[in-house]
């Protein structure tokens, strides 16, 4: 009867429910090779020291130590080194796990895999060299990321296997997690956005108001002095070369000058403040 346990791969968070022995196996030549585990194991690209590690896992013979892993009988009498590269490829593509003893043991897509293995015999098995070198290959197409993330992109993981299912629910939280922000990241634009338009809005009204202001034709302030502190009109008036008020008709400079010197009369004496704005009084006659 198989027992079930908790094992982690290496790295990982540990992941309940992994057997520790092996399940009813098919026997090489007992009715022929399966077909479709042929085309599943052809997909995994296996090599037969793949599966000869998986079975030690499945069977309790891999244990893990300081020096690295080793194969151990069933007297527990540690044998000779397995690849630890092997083995770390094997457990990040989620075939094997360590469990809490000290052994390395076969997931249940591990124990698929090799009765899948049994069933389509050696026929489908790859040459180990060519094997480790599309794992190589496939470790250079993800430079950005970790050695475990390398590892655990280097092999197909099990069709409809525990492996996928597992990478299938970080992928959907992944993406759900990444809608959430996107939408809380639409909302916080779409704010911005009418907070700028606000103050666009405000910010033109004010220009307008000022534009107005500057343009507005405002007479009164024709004759004062500087010129700085005039409108806007005046200003281009006086920048074309019009003068504030138009010449007085002729015969009326002596009642001009008359007034102009009554006025200087009732300053004489006077000292003005400083900066005190002065007005330029003129007396218009005539026909305007």
């Amino acid at each position: 009867m198989s027992s079930k346990t908790t094992a982690a791969h290496f790295g990982a968070a540990p992941r309940p429910r992994l057997a520790l022995v092996a399940g009813p196996r098919v026997m090489v030549g007992s009715q022929g090779p399966d077909s479709d585990a042929a085309r599943t194991m052809a997909d995994l690209g296996w090599c037969a020291a793949f599966v000869d590690t998986v079975r030690l896992a499945v069977t309790g013979g891999l244990k893990a130590d300081a020096s690295g892993f080793r194969a151990v009988d069933a007297d527990g009498r540690t044998g000779r080194r397995v690849k630890g590269e092997r083995v770390r490829l094997l457990a990040r593509c989620g075939y094997l796990a360590r469990h809490a003893s000290g052994l390395v043991v076969a997931t249940e897509d591990g124990h698929e895999a090799l009765r899948l293995a049994e069933a389509a015999g050696p026929g489908v098995l790859r040459d180990e060299a060519d094997v480790m070198a599309s794992v190589r290959k496939a470790r250079r197409a993800r430079q950005w990321d970790s050695h475990a993330g390398q590892d655990a992109h280097a092999l197909p993981v099990l069709p409809g296997g525990g492996e996928e299912r597992r990478r299938l629910a970080v992928a959907r939280k992944g993406a759900e997690r990444t809608a959430v922000q996107a939408e809380k990241t639409r909302k916080r634009i779409e704010a911005l956005m009418r907070r700028a338009r606000i103050r666009d809005r405000r910010e033109a009204r004010r220009e307008a108001a000022r534009e107005a202001e500057r343009t507005a034709p405002r007479r009164c302030c024709r004759g004062v002095w500087p010129l700085d502190w005039r409108c806007g009109e005046c200003r281009e008036l006086a920048a074309r070369g019009i003068e504030d008020f138009p010449a007085l008709p002729p015969g009326d400079s002596d009642s001009d000058s008359r007034t102009r010197q009554d006025h200087d009369n009732e300053t004489d004496g006077r000292t003005d403040m400083a900066g005190k704005r002065c007005i330029t009084v003129k007396r218009i006659t005539g026909f305007l």
